[in-house]
């Protein structure tokens, strides 16, 4: 079940294709309707063969004009995208459903234009012409798509969006907890007799925890989700054989299941807007808030590994708060040290991560904090920034 889901999150052509069939079908229906039951329409809605052809010829040449400009946009919001944001963030676009399905509404009309010139033949003296309201669906599905691009262009646009999917994944993980389907324990349990092997090189994208419990065997993980992992790696231990049809490895990471790589997704937009090439510290800024608040929903959870229980078991290792707070800012901090307003932006979601945290998480931060600071050479500061940089981090102590 996890494999389906993961494939329908990742299959960028899924929808454009079922729009495909439906242009063909809407084909085949107004065919059916001009052979069968043209009678029933109003004589202002048929027209003669000939004029049929000319209206849908001109609805394909303007279609594949317009599919022509929307793939050429589609490549310069692909190119920002990887270029001023980070490569890992194209999916956020690609996989965005209602780009899909505008792509689908394009498909589908050009597939039911084409395939209607196709089929007219001189036996149809008049027919009923459906291209009309095609048209008015396309140009709406343009409309759309410009509106679309035009947001999501925007830095703040995918910082919010990539704010949203790591608040689904902290909050679908938090009521599996208060529902008791999952709990943090402290130990992962004991040795088991059968070892559980990476079945390729790639990332560790999800697990199936469902299919995993619904049978008696018992099963430990060893790796992190998003844990880089070699074919025959051994990964875990089991109490039976063949458990790994539930463990999901792809070549590039998932947000599925990952919670640190939508952080890693946030911390990478914020490097590239501190780049020279860029020097955009504000968006940084902006993205190291985004990163405090996820950070402070994540804060209520304790350490300690994850146990899924059903007819079995499956425990799986979790990055602890402290590791995941320094991976999270350790380039930040060494790529930002020259610009203090990063450095107390830094500080700033330190102190928003403290707010909402569990004592054992506040004694992370805290000991967190000198680190931040660590490179700075307050000599050489002026009064201002150093007054500046010093207020933020009493203010992170609080």
């Amino acid at each position: 079940m996890q494999k389906l889901k993961l494939l329908y999150r990742e299959t960028n052509w899924w929808w454009p294709l079922l729009y495909g069939l439906g242009g063909a079908m809407l084909t085949a229906i107004v065919l059916t309707i001009d052979l069968y039951a043209k009678e029933l329409f109003p004589s202002d809605w048929k027209t003669t063969l000939g004029l049929a052809q000319t209206i849908h010829s001109a609805v394909f040449t303007g279609l594949l004009t317009m599919m022509t400009f929307t793939f050429s946009t589609i490549l310069v919001v692909l190119t920002t995208y990887s270029s001023q944001f980070s490569p890992r963030t194209l999916p956020n676009f690609i996989e965005n459903r209602q780009v899909q399905h505008i792509f689908g509404v394009f498909i589908g009309t050009v597939t039911y234009s084409i395939t209607m010139l196709f089929f007219m033949r001189p036996s149809l003296k008049d027919s009923v012409v459906a291209s009309a309201v095609a048209v008015i669906v396309v140009l709406i599905a343009f409309v759309a798509f410009v509106h679309i691009v035009s947001q999501s262009i925007r830095v703040t646009t995918l910082l919010d969006r990539l704010h949203e999917e790591g608040c689904m994944l902290i909050e679908e993980h938090t009521n599996a907890i208060e529902a008791g389907r999952y709990q943090l324990v402290s130990d992962n349990g004991t040795n088991h007799p059968f070892g559980v092997t990476a079945t390729q090189t790639g990332y560790l994208q999800a697990v199936d925890y469902y299919l995993l419990i619904k049978s008696d065997r018992h099963v430990v993980i060893d790796v992190a989700i998003g844990s880089y992992v070699t074919q025959g790696q051994r990964i875990g231990n089991t109490t039976q054989q063949d458990v790994e049809q539930g463990i999901i490895i792809g070549p590039t990471r998932s947000a599925e299941q990952d919670f640190p790589f939508v952080i890693q997704k946030l911390t990478e937009v914020a490097l590239r807007a501190i780049s020279p090439g860029i020097n955009d510290p504000n968006t940084a800024r902006h993205a190291m808030r985004q990163i405090g608040d996820l950070l402070r929903r994540y804060t209520v959870l304790k350490d300690g590994h994850l146990l899924v229980s059903g007819t079995g078991t499956v425990v799986m290792s979790r990055l602890t708060f402290a590791e995941l707070l320094y991976l999270t800012f350790y380039q930040l901090r060494h790529y930002g040290k020259e610009d203090i307003s990063v450095l107390a932006t830094m500080l700033e979601s330190l102190e928003i991560m403290k707010r909402s945290a569990l004592p054992e998480h506040r004694i992370s931060i805290d000991q967190f904090i000198p680190f931040v600071c660590s490179e700075v050479d307050w000599s050489s500061l002026n009064e201002w920034d150093r007054r500046h940089l010093e207020q933020a981090e009493q203010k992170a102590r609080l």
